[in-house]
């Protein structure tokens, strides 16, 4: 190992005679050996060898390679070194300080009360060093200060304390306010699987829309009656009904192509000036439009066109049985509107009612599906 600090320079570029005779006037220039036209290796002093580095660079050279050797620059690398160990020393001593105290509240298990309140008062009344810690202390407090509060349970966990809270029930919520299962439809019922409440219907009974199914309450072995939340699964066979009407004789209004029109002029809403077509139909319906006459005129002439069309009536004869299935389709039509989940389909049935004139075709589809739920939704 060298003793004395030197720097070994391998330069290339042009011109190099130039710039190393301005180099010795700054430092001290060893061993300058010129490997070619181009290439050229010395050394320097160490402590100089950012000077002779920077002129380097502002005169255009490529610095290939850049060497230090000697006792100096030793020791200010291994000076370089236990700097880096000094300040890892440094941050893991600091961190073995923040170890010994909480820095971090989590509250877990609260609804009613606030978590931030409860945070504020842990951090005003205890320390926050995990020695001074008491965590039975916090439990005790915390009940005594907090009506709401009926158990607390406290842990370090790292840098965390820890805290579970159990609240008290209010009367409302032991009781609760439950309603019971009502029918959302007409139906039979097929099957029950009941969870929580009193049935008061059982499979095979038909209910109508809004009949309670599950009442919320239970009855004790001592006769007492406790309100608890109704629960089960309901199914019944729901009757989805549709209808058309079929009429043997019928009288249908038409248009006959024969109109007059009528025109009349208005200013500020007053007829000053009327055309009018005679009127000769016996029956007829009329449609009406305005009509803007001025554009760049401030006075608003209107031209109000009256429209009359002739109407006629035909009577319609017609035997259901040859239409017959068109209006078992209508019917059909009209009850599938009505099913939610065509696929739990499991009958169709319809039957045909006769009055005067007119036949009527009732169409039912059966369907399973879930027919309880809460009263007033």
């Amino acid at each position: 190992m060298k003793w004395k600090a030197q720097t070994t320079f391998q330069i290339h570029g042009l011109n190099q005679e130039k710039t190393l005779n301005e180099l010795a006037k700054i430092v001290t220039l060893e061993k300058v050996c010129r490997e070619s036209k181009t290439d050229t290796i010395f050394e320097c002093p160490y402590l100089k060898h950012k000077k002779v580095e920077k002129l380097l660079k502002s005169k255009g050279f490529q610095i290939v390679s850049m060497r230090h050797e000697g006792i100096l620059w030793k020791l200010q690398k291994i000076a370089t070194s236990y700097g880096l160990v000094l300040g890892v020393a440094v941050f893991f001593i600091l961190q073995l300080v923040a170890s010994q105290f909480v820095v971090q509240y989590e509250i877990t298990g609260v609804d009613k009360q606030s978590q931030v309140e409860i945070t504020s008062f842990v951090k005003k009344n205890f320390p926050n060093k995990k020695s001074a810690i008491d965590t039975k202390q916090i439990e005790i407090s915390l009940m005594e200060n907090f009506d709401s509060i009926s158990f607390a349970s406290c842990m370090i966990k790292g840098q965390t304390l820890l805290v579970n809270i159990k609240e008290k029930l209010l009367p409302n919520e032991i009781y609760g306010q439950f309603k019971p299962i009502v029918a959302r439809s007409d139906a039979k019922i097929s099957q029950i699987n009941l969870v929580s409440g009193t049935l008061t219907v059982k499979v095979g009974d038909f209910v109508r829309m809004g009949d309670v199914l599950v009442e919320p309450f239970v009855v004790d072995s001592s006769g007492s009656i406790k309100k608890v939340e109704a629960k089960a699964e309901i199914m019944g066979e729901v009757y989805n009904l549709g209808e058309s009407q079929h009429f043997s004789s019928r009288v249908e209004v038409s248009r006959t192509g024969k109109t007059i029109v009528q025109n009349s002029v208005l200013l500020f809403g007053l007829e000053i000036y009327t055309f009018k077509e005679e009127n000769n139909f016996k029956l007829f319906e009329t449609e009406s439009e305005d009509i803007n006459l001025i554009k760049n005129l401030p006075l608003p002439f209107k031209l109000k066109k009256t429209t009359f069309f002739e109407l006629q009536e035909k009577t319609i004869e017609s035997n259901f049985e040859d239409v017959k299935d068109e209006f078992i389709e209508k019917a059909r039509q009209k009850a599938l509107q009505n099913v939610e989940n065509c696929d739990k389909i499991i009958e169709e049935f319809y039957t045909l009612r006769h009055q005067s004139n007119a036949t009527f075709v009732d169409y039912c589809i059966v369907t399973k599906e879930p027919i309880g739920v809460f009263e007033g939704v």
